[in-house]
């Protein structure tokens, strides 16, 4: 019984070293084929890569040709200029210029309040642009800086044109004042003026002061006849409620024949007229 159970024993290592030849052969055609499939995807990325220059990047029928710029502003039928701004030039590919760094970049002039930048094959590059509309201007009537309603900086000689005078907001220091600034310290001024805008169209604000932190002094046209000046909280924003208040007090005043031009309505919400 014992010599067939050393037969076995003997046979048993050549088994073993089988397993391990055909484990090392599959793992190697694993391998190879691994290698086969890298090989095959990368050929393959090269090849769409190779086709885009050829057939797109290095095409002649996508040269540009035309640049056409859409605006209800300033940079209207202004294609060359804001072209040239933008670093684009005839004759480049098409699909070189990309339209996500062109918007980044139009983003950045302060007059462009938003865009749209369109690809139009075989040749057009098409710029669709929105302007920030001036809402006041600072320091004098001919200054060289106008604000937005959000506070930001513009070049008047690059703003779209309005058919109104612009408030002008006196009180600042223009020497620091640099285009594409974001002047956040006016924000009482310029709620105060976009509510005469769009709530309360018989005040024509015609210069606002914000020298005093603390109050508001502007001058204004009531309905183009009454010219007044009117003191208010700046730390009261409850700007609407006040302008109803003012414009209430001028009516009664004119009723009784009251000449009187000035309208302090910093103390609590009294109007004092001197």
């Amino acid at each position: 019984m014992a010599a067939p159970k050393n037969n076995m024993d003997k046979k048993a290592p050549a088994k073993n070293v089988a397993g391990v030849r055909s484990d090392r052969e599959k793992l190697f055609r694993a391998l190879l084929v691994l290698f086969i499939l890298i090989a095959a995807a990368t050929a393959l990325v090269f090849g769409v890569f190779w086709a885009r220059q050829q057939l797109f990047n290095r095409n002649d029928r996508f040269k540009l040709r035309e640049v056409v710029v859409k605006s209800g502003g300033y940079w209207q039928d202004k294609a060359p200029l804001l072209s040239s701004r933008l670093g684009i030039r005839p004759g480049m590919n098409l699909f070189s210029l990309k339209p996500a760094e062109i918007r980044r970049q139009l983003m950045a002039i302060p007059s462009v309040g938003n865009c749209e930048v369109v690809r139009i094959l075989p040749d057009t590059l098409h710029l669709r642009v929105i302007e920030r509309i001036p809402r006041a201007v600072l320091g004098n009537p001919r200054a060289r800086w106008v604000v937005d309603e959000t506070g930001m900086v513009i070049p008047r000689l690059e703003s779209m044109s309005v058919s109104l005078p612009l408030p002008v907001i006196l009180g600042m220091r223009l020497e620091d004042i640099e285009a594409g600034m974001k002047l956040d310290a006016l924000n009482p001024a310029l709620e105060l003026i976009m509510l005469t805008v769009r709530n309360f169209p018989d005040i024509s604000i015609v210069a606002i002061n914000v020298r005093n932190p603390e109050k508001l002094e502007f001058f204004m046209r009531y309905r183009n006849q009454k010219s007044c000046k009117v003191i208010i909280p700046a730390h009261n924003r409850n700007f609407a409620f006040l302008l109803s208040t003012l414009q209430s007090a001028i009516i009664h005043a004119e009723r009784r024949g009251d000449t009187r031009g000035t309208f302090d309505l910093s103390f609590d919400g009294n109007v004092i007229i001197r």
